[in-house]
């Protein structure tokens, strides 16, 4: 694959699951190696060595996680799923949220938006579950096509997505990241607006992404670049993602 010019890290973020009381079991399995650049500290602040930074992404579907085995496995970052809709939390997340700072993990959540539901219900609930400090990874609004539950039209659902993002950005102080593909961002996603929010790309076996049409203009933050892989210490599988510095400089460990 191409490498990046400047620093890349890379970090290990899950498919959100559609349903909440499983996670989607519809993944495919792939390698779990990435290449990446050597880290450029004047850049962002990373850990130094030869090789990609890693990191992984938990949820209840992985169960009780080693952290120990994650971090001699030389992953570093977690993120944990933390909320859906307007009600639901991820059973592991407080544990896992707890369990990835003790062993110095750099953190961040995610919630999965449900169409329908009230966006900022949503956002309040998110808000309310993760307990966010300047020193996390940067919140994530995952927009699939398992969150479209409701008959709603485009442009009703852009305006209640863009709800949820300027809830949470008032309540946190920063701008949340989208994830989204290609083919979701371009049908459900195609407003300027959303080129405010740093992208978070998912697409796989291909050497560079995709990005949707409203950030043609714009580097993607994250890929999300295969979907699943075995990782020691976590119960089932991990997405493999890479960290783009050139949209926006984040604060690692």
């Amino acid at each position: 694959m191409r490498k990046i010019a400047l620093a890349l890290v890379v970090i290990f973020i899950s498919a959100c699951n559609n349903q909440p009381q499983a996670e989607p079991d519809t993944e495919k399995n792939v390698a779990d190696t990435v290449a990446a650049a050597p880290g450029d500290t004047t850049t962002v602040a990373v850990v130094e060595q030869t090789g990609p930074v890693l990191g992984i992404d938990v949820s209840h579907f992985q169960g009780k996680i080693d952290w120990q085995k994650i971090k001699d496995a030389n992953i570093k970052y977690a993120y944990d799923k933390a909320t859906q809709g307007m009600t639901y939390v991820d059973p592991e997340y407080k544990n896992n949220r707890v369990d990835a700072h003790s062993f110095n993990f750099t953190h961040g959540a995610y919630h999965f938006y449900v169409a329908g539901d009230d966006p900022q219900k949503q956002a309040l609930h998110f808000v309310s579950v993760i307990d966010y400090t300047e020193d996390d990874l940067p919140p994530v609004l995952d927009l699939e096509q398992g969150g479209m539950k409701a008959n709603i039209k485009t442009e009703n659902y852009q305006k209640d997505v863009l709800k949820w993002l300027q809830v949470v950005e008032e309540k946190l102080g920063v701008k949340p990241v989208i994830y989204t593909s290609p083919a979701f961002g371009n049908q459900y996603l195609n407003h300027p607006s959303f080129s405010e929010y740093d992208l978070w790309v998912a697409e796989y076996g291909v050497d560079t992404p995709k990005v949707p049409n409203a950030w043609k203009e714009k580097e993607w933050l994250f890929w999300q670049r295969s979907e699943r892989g075995k990782v020691e210490g976590a119960v089932g599988e991990v997405d493999h993602d890479i960290y783009n510095p050139k949209a926006r400089a984040i604060k690692l460990k």
